[in-house]
């Protein structure tokens, strides 16, 4: 109301002038200052000449004006001829307003006016000198009712960059019509219907953009000093936004619309948006209340019916752009989602959602989910009913996991998951006791379940994951598993029944599961492996006997080996025949560096396997280079195969140290049947 209290002084001295003028040839009024609340004015001069019958000129002249933080200097107000009327009127048809510099550069209007006594006028102002644009006001006052309508042709929105914070840049075009109605001394009513053409902005820091935006609005609104009623619809059909870290796009039949009654209540900060709607292409619709504390920015309580028609345009647009640099940043996604989010007191209390077809795919193949179905209720407090997941076929990396249904109640910050059967490579998987936590309160996910394996079938596990075809069954028990911090941890020991004999894993820990580059670290022990069954499965050559050993500290980057200390042997008191074969000596030999056979080759012709006292091969990797050794032998080098009776063979490595490169180039040079290693 600054300006409208301004506009009414500077126009009642005028007036006042005029008539203190009657009756006088020449008059003039001189303020050295003046001032009013948030203005003041300096040198003012006004000056009244009669020009006969009955008419005179009037002429304002302000050395400087300063409104806020706003200048306007060398200001010019005045009219030419101004006539009385009926009584007490005074009429002005032809004035001008000049000002000679402003935030908005040199200023000139064509301004009329009507005094009709009683401080009731009427003002109408054309704006002229505005690039390819207008700007008009029509005003009024009567019996203390100030009525204005505002029109602005391609009115150019730079003009307000003045008032803009500083490195914030505007653009573009608008127009429209529009009132305010003023009783006593503040608005009582606005409305204005319009476009904003062209029209884009940018922040300083260049997170909040938007480019040839194409909007058109219009609001209504009534109230007092205390609370504001109204109606805000406004549509945006074409043009770019980008609020880091999302952007959006409008054109063709994506559309971004808004429609919503409000409350605002000025005295406690406070907005109520009443049956608000806001949509966006088929990505999101949203329908409700929101009460917002505008003092915080923060919602006070909502209530709001969403749809997500389309969620691969949801992932694309309003999603992904949230989770960038992490697993979930390069899906694709298909299906429908719909719900409803409730908030009271500023907490989240209610969430349920419907989820249908959804399909989402890994594009680096780390993951994915076919044909789920869901429906979520979540509450804050009290306890929720159960929600449901179903899906038909998803795969864990290159692991294929079945059909599979799950029932589970969420509420606060935990989710716990009722029993879970996942078939899995022929067998199942059994989730047992799931529980994850802080899903809401910003401490991080975590989990944790204990699982049994069952019946897993090997030769399922070997395609999938492109090894030699490998036969038998595993069953295995995990008495427990977390994930916290992003680090997936089991407790005690898995114990794996293969190969005649058993494997048992411990200390597993998995950092990054999901990430570019996950870290394994875990310790393995083998016991009484049957070396026939294994050698036969990857047709490495064929060897009798039993192997036991452990591989320490074993760690695995990106999937690929980086370190492990590994020691593997025959065991004492062996109950299986040894025996090994040509080829499997030639490959021991190959793997070796320098390794030598004791035996001519003129001899080995003459035999297809051999008798061994017993093997073992011990690898260290640390860095780039792999220490190797095996059982000592006096006189020098060490035993990879010591042989055993006529006719004697011996497998003897020669160096200890090899680069890590090397040996693997020395392992694909190894010919196995009917695979290529890598």
């Amino acid at each position: 109301m600054m300006r409208e209290r301004l506009c009414l002084t500077v126009f009642l001295l005028l007036v006042g002038a005029a008539g203190a003028a009657a009756g006088m040839k020449e008059m003039q009024l001189s303020m050295e200052a003046l001032e009013g609340e948030g203005w003041r004015g300096r040198e003012l001069v006004v000056e009244v000449a009669d020009i006969g019958n009955g008419g005179f000129s009037l002429a304002l002249n302000l050395a400087r004006l300063v409104v806020g933080d706003s200048a306007f200097e060398d200001i010019h107000l005045g009219c030419a001829v101004v006539l009385p009327g009926d009584s007490p009127a005074l009429n002005c048809g032809d004035g001008e307003l000049v000002v000679a510099a402003s935030p908005l550069g040199k200023l000139s209007a064509r301004v009329s006016w009507s005094y009709l006594g009683a401080g009731d006028w009427k003002l109408s102002l054309d704006l002229l000198e505005i690039p390819g644009g207008k700007l008009k006001i029509h005003a009024s006052r009567q019996s203390k009712l100030l009525l204005a309508d505002i029109e602005a042709s391609r009115f150019p929105l730079a003009w307000l960059q003045p008032w803009l914070p500083e490195g914030w840049s505007l653009g573009g075009t608008l127009q429209g019509k529009g009132t305010i109605r003023v009783e006593g001394q503040e608005p009582s009513s606005i409305a204005f219907a319009g476009s904003l053409d062209g029209f884009s902005w940018s922040s300083a820091d260049g997170l909040q953009v938007g480019e040839d935006i194409s909007l058109a609005f219009s609001v209504k609104t009534s109230g007092d000093a205390s609370q504001w009623r109204g109606a805000l619809e406004a549509g945006i059909s074409s043009g770019q936004l980008y609020s880091d870290p999302l952007f959006l796009e409008a054109g063709g039949n994506a559309f971004l619309e808004l429609a919503t009654g409000f409350d605002l209540f000025r005295d406690r900060q406070q907005l109520l948006l009443r049956g608000l709607r806001l949509s966006y292409a088929r990505a999101l619709e949203v329908r409700g209340d929101l009460d917002m504390d505008l003092a915080s920015g923060q919602p006070r309580a909502l209530d709001l019916d969403f749809v997500l028609e389309d969620l691969r345009q949801t992932y694309q647009v309003l999603l992904q752009p949230l989770v960038i640099g992490t697993p979930l940043d390069d899906l694709v996604v298909q299906g429908r989602a719909s719900g409803n989010v409730r908030m009271t007191g500023g907490v989240l209390t209610g969430l349920t959602m419907n989820m249908d077809r959804l399909r989402a795919e890994h594009n680096g193949g780390m993951f994915g989910v076919n044909d789920v179905q869901a429906s979520l209720n979540w509450r804050h407090e009290g306890v929720a009913d159960f929600s449901h997941l179903s899906w038909k076929s998803a795969h864990l990396y290159r692991i294929g996991l079945g059909a599979t249904e799950a029932l589970f109640k969420a509420s606060g910050g935990s989710l716990r998951l009722q029993p879970l059967r996942i078939p899995l490579l022929g067998g199942r998987l059994m989730l047992h006791d799931l529980e994850m936590t802080g899903l809401l309160d910003g401490g991080g996910l975590a989990w944790e379940t204990r699982a049994d394996l069952d019946d897993i079938q090997l030769a399922e596990l070997s395609r999938a994951m492109g090894w030699p075809d490998m036969q038998g069954r595993l069953q295995a028990t995990i008495p427990r598993i977390h994930y916290r911090d992003a680090v997936l941890r089991m407790e005690g020991e898995l114990q794996l029944d293969v190969f005649g004999g058993e494997v048992v894993v411990e200390g597993l820990e998995l950092q990054e599961p999901l990430g570019v580059a996950p870290v394994l670290q875990t310790n393995l022990r083998f016991a009484n492996l049957d070396l026939e069954q294994i050698t036969q499965v990857f047709s490495f050559g064929r060897i009798e006997g039993s192997l036991e050993g452990q591989v320490h500290d074993l760690q695995l980057v990106g999937w690929e080996v980086a370190a492990f200390d590994a020691s593997l042997h025959s065991p004492a008191r062996d109950r299986r025949p040894h025996r090994i074969s040509q080829r499997a000596i030639d490959n021991l030999t190959e793997l070796g560096n320098g390794a030598s056979v004791q035996l001519s080759a003129t001899m080995l012709r003459f035999f297809e396997d051999f008798a061994y006292d017993s093997l073992a091969l011990k690898v260290k990797l640390r860095g780039t280079t792999a220490e190797l050794d095996g059982v000592p032998r006096p006189q020098g080098g060490y035993y990879i195969v010591k042989g055993a009776r006529l006719p004697r063979i011996d497998v003897i490595g020669r160096n200890h140290r090899i680069a890590w490169k090397e040996l693997l180039s020395r392992i694909r040079d190894i010919r196995f049947d009917d695979m290529i290693v890598e």
